[in-house]
């Protein structure tokens, strides 16, 4: 009686083997610079059409690409690990960063102008390559600071942005968020100035900081120091904007 139940579960055990075996997982990569990397096995032992030859595990599982070996992206560019089969013949080239590492946005916090934010993707259209910042201008996965001065001399994002092969740094408000700023005066009617009105106008570099700091300030200037060319009456002294100084205009900045 006892044999006649051994039988069967062995069998059952000999046929559940394969299955088991078979039973693979997708795999995270955890790199150093550029984040982490999902192999999926699925995708890769998925047949490409009908008449496309089946994947097999000795396909990648070989003497190029041993188990838990680390491999570089120079050793893939040799060959070894994805490099295989990732050569821009038999799949998709290994300069396609962003096929296999998840790029996301950049929030750079400046004090004085308010956050920048960098997008991958909208710098990935202009068909740029990963490799045209990374690693010759910025590390990959560092959060790199530099000054306007410097990216006027070419570093940073001014390697790109100098006019010729990108807009210029000049351009702030392409960047740097700009707002309308309101300031309450009790006698005189509130005044709104609007950066998106002037700023079609002049550059930002014309008021910024040669007449106002970026800088969040308190300071008050009284009308009396404008019309002695102080804050807005640097530009608007009836030459290169209306004045300040008559009566007339007043209704063009204080709302009653």
């Amino acid at each position: 009686m006892r044999l006649c139940w051994i039988l069967p579960i062995a069998a059952i055990t000999c046929c559940t083997i394969p299955a088991l075996a078979l039973d693979i997982k997708d795999k995270t990569f955890i790199t150093e610079n550029a984040g982490k990397v999902v192999f999926s096995h699925s995708i890769h032992l998925k047949k490409k059409s009908r008449n496309s030859p089946n994947i097999s595990c000795k396909g990648c599982h070989n003497n190029a690409m041993k188990s838990n070996a680390h491999y570089t992206m120079a050793q893939m560019y040799q060959g070894k690990s994805c490099g295989q089969c990732h050569n821009g013949k038999r799949a998709f080239a290994l300069a396609k960063c962003t096929a296999c590492h998840k790029v996301r946005n950049i929030t750079f916090k400046v004090k004085e102008t308010g956050p920048v934010l960098f997008k991958h993707n909208a710098h990935l259209q202009n068909k740029s390559e990963c490799s045209t910042c990374h690693n010759a201008l910025f590390k990959a996965g560092s959060n790199p600071r530099a000054s306007m001065n410097e990216m006027e001399k070419g570093k940073s994002c001014g390697a790109c942005h100098n006019g010729r092969n990108a807009f210029p740094l000049s351009d702030c408000s392409n960047c740097h968020p700009t707002k309308e700023i309101t300031y309450i005066e009790k006698d005189a009617g509130n005044v709104i100035f609007s950066h998106n009105n002037h700023t079609g106008l002049y550059k930002c570099g014309e008021c910024h900081t040669k007449i106002f700091n970026t800088i969040k300030s308190k300071i008050r200037v009284s009308m009396k120091e404008m019309e002695a060319g102080k804050s807005c009456g640097a530009c608007h002294e009836g030459k290169t904007a209306f004045s300040v100084a008559t009566d007339k205009d007043c209704d063009k900045c204080h709302k009653m």
